[in-house]
């Protein structure tokens, strides 16, 4: 149990995010959000739609038409993963929420946009609420479309729902066989088996209480079956263990006394200076 291997320097494990971070979006998610409206509303500001081409300076436009595009990134950000989220719980396709997300958020880009956009040119007064929403909506829908695009796994893989672990059937009852081990992704938990991994609906602390078989979380997005491990590999001051199925799951530095103190290490295989 003390042989050495070299991880590759590219190998690393990070933690999962929060389940309200996983649900909203990582900071990263909204500057990648943020940085193509950016570059959607440059593009607008430029062909200027709508007759807004004839409203004033390049500038000005530019200015209106990125202020409405980072409008639209907010509300679609949270009003699409929101959807996708209650349309999981309620099994209703995605397809179906999306377009019910564009539909709503349509309505609250109009509501903000059209005050903007009148303030700037009082001569769009004449614009109807509908005409706001319309032109709102023939934005948003390919917005949408392409936010989706840029975040597949909001959809879900196709087999991310067909069961839930639940104090009723807990995931060591699956099909394929007893779990080896857990590992938190974003607000899904994968469950590994002998025979393959699927995933099921988090939490993360309700997917390892329902294991009825001995374990332990040896890491913050990992949770491991005792009966899965085969060896323990450390590089430097890094621990991993080796389980059936050849997976590999990473040791906390806070986890490691627990372990030992569990009986999984033996006191050489881990260096705590």
């Amino acid at each position: 149990m003390g042989e050495r291997v070299r991880e590759p320097a590219n190998r690393r494990y990070t933690g999962g995010m929060s389940s309200k971070a996983a649900l909203l979006g990582s900071p990263r998610d909204w500057a990648i959000d943020f940085a193509v409206a950016t570059g959607v509303g440059a593009f607008l500001g430029v062909v200027g739609p709508y007759g807004s081409f004839f409203n004033g300076p390049l500038g000005v436009r530019l200015a209106y038409w990125i202020g409405v595009t980072w409008i639209g990134a907010a509300i679609f950000g949270v009003a699409v993963r929101l959807s996708l989220v209650a349309g999981r719980r309620l099994g209703v396709p995605a397809w179906f929420m999306a377009a019910v997300a564009a539909l709503l958020g349509a309505a609250a880009q109009a509501a903000i946009v059209a005050p903007i956009a009148v303030t700037l040119w009082p001569h769009l007064k004449s614009f109807t609420p509908f005409i706001w929403y319309i032109q709102c909506l023939a934005i948003s829908v390919p917005l949408v479309a392409a936010y989706l695009l840029m975040r597949p796994r909001l959809l879900g893989p196709v087999d991310a729902f067909p069961f839930q672990a639940s104090p009723e059937r807990p995931a060591t009852e699956i099909e394929a066989g007893p779990v080896l081990c857990l590992r938190m992704e974003d607000h899904y938990v994968r469950v590994h088996t002998l025979n393959g991994s699927r995933l099921v609906a988090g939490p993360f602390d309700r997917v390892i209480a329902g294991q009825t078989q001995e374990g332990m979380r040896v890491h913050r997005s990992w949770w491991v079956a005792r009966a899965a491990v085969t060896g323990v590999v450390a590089d430097g001051r890094n621990l991993r263990l080796t389980l059936r199925g050849d997976l590999h799951a990473p040791v906390s530095r806070a986890s490691v006394a627990r372990l030992r103190a569990a009986g999984w290490l033996a006191p050489e295989t881990a260096s705590e200076k």
